[in-house]
């Protein structure tokens, strides 16, 4: 399943004070809505390291991934059943 559409604004401040903020949209630079998604899990993976958190971002990512892929076979199967 692929995108057709996505963007996130993403907010945050650190505990010294550091604030950021982005917006992730299509756009004539980046107009496919899976490479923003992309662009978007990159971030937050920098985001993780940098905050010390890199071991948590990296099982934390792992098991969205599996659950992902259990939902994609289980979304597959009910396609394959309703041809």
């Amino acid at each position: 399943m692929s995108l057709k559409k996505f963007s996130a604004n993403l907010k945050y401040e650190s505990q010294d004070g550091c604030e950021y903020s982005s917006e992730y949209f299509q756009n004539p630079k980046n107009p496919e809505a899976n490479k923003v998604l992309l662009d978007l899990l990159e971030h937050i993976s920098w985001m993780g390291a940098v905050g010390g958190q890199a071991e948590a971002t990296k099982a934390t990512f792992e098991r969205g991934y599996k659950q992902g892929l259990e939902r994609k076979d289980y979304l597959d199967s009910l396609k394959e059943s309703n041809s």
